[in-house]
């Protein structure tokens, strides 16, 4: 005969306590389209879970400092920039609950050479930029051995995909035994805008008009068609692999037309109509094999190529559209069915988004 024994559960009264918000003093250069963004979205935060105080933010030229002595009406204009000020005015703000984090938002490689000096004086890194990560080498593994030894954080997830998790995941699958065998597919959201508009009809000297009002391109439409950008954030993707490799070793394809590498800005674009006929007519015959073009990288056996690949129109790649991203990662776990990751990469919201997320990481370890 079985039995059974009643448990009775004993009421607490009162109410739980809230957790203390959590802190950080957040320093800001570059307060454009992203940096704005990003400050918008602190406005959002559930204050109960995160106070996070912009102490300051520079441009260019000019900085600027926040405090109980300045109002939030008093923050534009400002002092001329100087990088040992602001490096010591950072660490003065450093208290034991209260990390100071360095937003880089610029894309300037001025400011990615004080990197070193904030990570081994204590100050966290997050950024978009693409630059420190794609210096040298022994910068690179500089960076990583000061964020180490300090004890500072430095997350650079947006740099690759904006938003996606694409450092996260490789660097989890590492830390988990896993190896990376291969990383492949789109990175750059001006490229899969710019074909995607070719299969339209659209003319290339158009769609790229079209993707610099937008937002998606750069000012100089040869940033983008030279293939630095995806070159870079596959030089990151292999680095944070473990790979030893420098930039001069990457194969890149560069689209910029011989006759327009050194015209000027202004001129560029409509001298690149010229060019049009001759890309309507190559993803004409593409299309005719029920095939597309995309701009992809691949990194494999310890090599990185960049450049036009084939893809079959009903594909992964081939159905891409908008700013979309989409990386696949083969590992030995992820072999037969590699992990995707797809998703908008680029745009100043989710970029922005994707730098509040390492904020917050920050905030949580």
């Amino acid at each position: 005969m079985s039995s059974s024994r009643a448990i009775k559960l004993k009421t607490i009264k009162g109410t739980v306590p809230k957790p203390k918000p959590k802190s950080a003093s957040i320093f800001i250069a570059g307060v454009g389209a992203v940096g704005g963004s990003l400050i918008n979205q602190f406005n959002k935060l559930d204050i109960d879970r995160y106070h996070l105080n912009v102490i300051g933010f520079c441009n260019s030229t000019k900085v600027k400092w926040r405090g109980k002595e300045i109002s939030p009406d008093d923050l534009y204009g400002g002092k001329p920039k100087k990088w040992d000020d602001i490096i010591e005015k950072l660490i003065a703000f450093k208290t034991e609950n209260t990390p100071v984090i360095f937003v880089d938002a610029t894309g300037s490689i001025e400011v990615a050479d004080i990197y070193l000096d904030l990570l081994e004086n204590g100050i966290h890194i997050v950024t978009p930029s693409k630059h420190a990560n794609t210096l040298s080498q022994e910068y690179y593994d500089a960076l990583k051995m000061a964020s180490s030894k300090n004890g500072t954080c430095y997350y650079y997830e947006t740099t690759v995909g904006a938003a996606l998790p694409v450092i996260q995941s490789i660097e989890s699958l590492i830390e988990t035994g896993d190896k990376i065998i291969e990383v492949s597919g789109v990175v750059s959201g001006t490229m899969t805008y710019l074909f995607s508009q070719l299969e339209k009809g659209v003319r290339f000297s158009r769609a790229l008009i079209d993707a610099r009002a937008l937002g998606y391109a750069e000012p100089n439409p040869r940033d983008d068609l030279s293939g630095e950008d995806v070159a870079r954030k596959f030089l990151i993707i292999a680095r944070t692999c473990g790979l030893k490799i420098e930039r001069s070793e990457i194969e890149v394809e560069n689209l910029i037309p011989e006759d327009l590498k050194n015209v000027d800005s202004s001129s560029f674009l409509s001298l690149f109509s010229d060019y049009d006929q001759e890309w309507s007519d190559r993803i004409s015959k593409e299309k005719s094999m029920s095939r597309t073009l995309r701009y992809t990288g691949l990194f494999k056996d310890a090599s990185i190529r960049v450049g036009i690949q084939s893809v079959e129109k009903a594909s992964a790649l081939g159905q891409l559209t908008g700013t979309n991203n989409l990386i696949q990662i083969k590992t030995h776990r992820y072999h037969d069915q590699p992990l995707i990751i797809q998703g908008p990469g680029a745009g100043k919201e989710v970029t922005a988004a994707g730098i509040l997320s390492d904020i917050q990481k920050i905030l949580r370890d």
